[in-house]
């Protein structure tokens, strides 16, 4: 019964080649500056903000430093999540990196480790009042859907500091 919206981009931001020529992040990235803004504005003035949980990722982070012979960035494990309403504590951020922006300094939150795509999963189900950590066996061959995967050695944890 949770109704949800997905909004997927596919207008080019995996910039590998001239990443701040006009047409690619200097124009992108104040787009959805603007975007999340309004969208943030809107929900709060309709009252919706605190029972609407925004989550904004990507796949992968992007290098840091110089830039590659293309003008552009590789690739980068360390990824971003952007977590607002849905009862969070805003302007929380959770971790630091250290001073290139290459790692991280100080992980800012209770598992002392790198938040994983599964922990971000977990947050997402705990705040809607789900028990992530369940397996529902009601699949057509009963072989059982898992919320957050337990099959790594790593346990996931929502990230609870986002709430005050």
């Amino acid at each position: 019964g949770t109704r949800f919206i997905q909004i997927t981009s596919n207008d080019g931001w995996d910039m590998h080649v001239n990443i701040y020529q006009q047409a690619n992040l200097p124009t992108k990235g104040p787009l959805l500056d603007n975007a999340v803004s309004a969208l943030l504005t809107d929900l709060d003035a309709a009252g919706l903000l605190q029972e609407t949980l925004v989550v904004m990722v990507g796949e992968f982070g992007r290098t840091v430093g110089p830039l590659t012979s293309a003008a552009g960035r590789d690739h980068w494990p360390q990824q971003f999540a952007f977590i607002a309403g849905g009862g969070t504590k805003g302007g929380t951020v959770v971790g630091t990196t250290n001073s290139t922006g290459s790692d991280v300094a100080d992980y800012g939150w209770t598992q002392q480790r790198y938040v994983y795509p599964e922990d971000i999963e977990a947050t997402i189900y705990s705040a809607m009042g789900i028990d992530w950590t369940s397996v529902r066996h009601d699949d057509p061959l009963g072989r059982g859907f898992s919320y957050v995967p337990t099959t790594d050695p790593v346990l996931y944890y929502p990230i609870n500091e986002l709430w005050g």
